[in-house]
């Protein structure tokens, strides 16, 4: 059985970014629609998406048609087995030094460390997610409500860009066993979990509002190398 395979840093020790590049990234999570596919009935979850081919070294980022989201029941319990169509992220997003280095950085890094018989494709599809959880005192934020999964793609990236008044959101990353092999908090604008789905599931724990908070929320950005 493959061992799982994980790391985790924050993506603001690129000394190349400029102090402006993440406001100009954070933005576009302050129009995310509501989230109209959650199977438990939830109103916590809002969020954008888009599928994106991406070529290595810097190359072009081309928005592919909006076909929507569709995982199978068997990777999703709660929501699978549906095509779910969501607002497409704005293409300013796509246009940031923020994302464009993100992609480098973590096509990269896939292509460096992949078998020499399996080599990474020089253009990959690549999934993004935008997410906001919002949490209130009648209503807590679950960030995974279909409970331990894996995502079904190659690699994923799940970064924190921010949390105000909440507390909780602890992701817990386990072997193809179900063991844990990692608990970590994302506390910190654009520290991230990166990990190879196929050897990892994983889950992360409701957030709640943090006294004296009453409300708060958890944005999150999803790269997934399918």
């Amino acid at each position: 059985m493959d061992e799982p395979v994980f790391s985790v840093g924050n993506v603001r020790d690129d000394p190349l970014w400029h102090s402006d590049d993440w406001a100009a990234f954070s933005r576009f999570w302050e129009d995310l629609p509501l989230d109209a596919h959650m199977g438990d009935g939830g109103t916590y979850r809002r969020r954008k998406y888009a599928t994106i081919s991406h070529e290595l070294d810097g190359g072009a980022v081309r928005r592919l048609d909006h076909e929507g989201f569709l995982q199978s029941k068997a990777i999703n319990r709660l929501n699978g087995g549906v095509v779910r169509r969501f607002e497409p992220v704005d293409p300013g997003l796509l246009d940031t030094v923020v994302v464009r280095r993100l992609l480098d950085r973590f096509a990269g890094h896939i292509a460096r460390t992949a078998p020499g018989d399996r080599p990474a494709p020089a253009i990959r599809r690549v999934n993004i997610h935008q997410h906001r959880i919002t949490a209130s005192g009648t209503e807590p934020g679950n960030p995974t409500p279909e409970g331990l999964h894996r995502d079904g793609v190659e690699h994923i990236v799940m970064m924190l860009v921010a949390r105000r008044g909440v507390s909780g959101g602890s992701s817990t990353l386990y072997d193809n066993s179900g063991t844990p092999v990692l608990t970590h908090t994302l506390t910190e604008p654009g520290e991230f979990i990166f990990l190879d789905d196929r050897t990892c599931l994983h889950s992360a724990s409701p957030v709640r509002p943090a006294p004296p908070a009453v409300e708060g929320h958890r944005d999150m950005f999803f790269l997934e190398f399918c």
